[in-house]
């Protein structure tokens, strides 16, 4: 993903709760797709791209080798995605779901839910972990995807184990 940003830009993912239709993912990457085109940071151009992983992860991400993004227009795209969570109700915000893969298949696990779902092997110490709290272009290369048990979020059940 993203082959044509170099560099260690930035990267914004909003997990649904749900897969995306065809319908849905056609009408959000042609809007992404705009809104990469015209995206700026005090009038320079910024070099941005766009994807749906799994049908239901919408991810952005722009080199900032060539121009840094601003305040300004981070806020100008997170404004796009709060108007895909508003249309669509995807719940693209709520922080407290967690990703993992399950035989290609997202499955969201809520942070209150996370160690039941271990306890009962929803979740293994091998299942892939989506780690959504990625921001840099070079994170999102190396440790977005990682075993639960090389997680963050995997330290968070230790820790609720502990305290039990």
């Amino acid at each position: 993903m993203f082959q044509n940003l170099k560099g260690n830009g930035r990267v914004w993912i909003y997990p649904a709760n749900r897969v995306l239709t065809s319908t849905e993912q056609t009408a959000i990457s042609a809007e992404l797709q705009t809104f990469c085109s015209s995206w700026d940071a005090h009038g320079n151009s910024l070099t941005a791209d766009f994807t749906i992983a799994y049908n239901q992860i919408l991810i952005l991400a722009v080199d900032e080798d060539q121009e840094s993004a601003s305040g300004c227009s981070i806020d100008k795209a997170t404004a796009v995605f709060r108007q895909f969570d508003q249309k669509y109700a995807f719940d693209l915000f709520n922080r407290m779901n967690l990703t993992f893969v399950l035989k290609d298949v997202v499955k969201i696990v809520k942070m209150a839910e996370i160690k039941q779902a271990y306890s009962v092997g929803l979740i293994k110490e091998d299942s892939v972990f989506l780690n959504n709290t990625v921001s840099t272009l070079s994170d999102f290369r190396t440790i977005w995807k990682q075993s639960f048990k090389e997680s963050w979020a995997f330290r968070k059940v230790k820790q609720f184990a502990k305290s039990s």
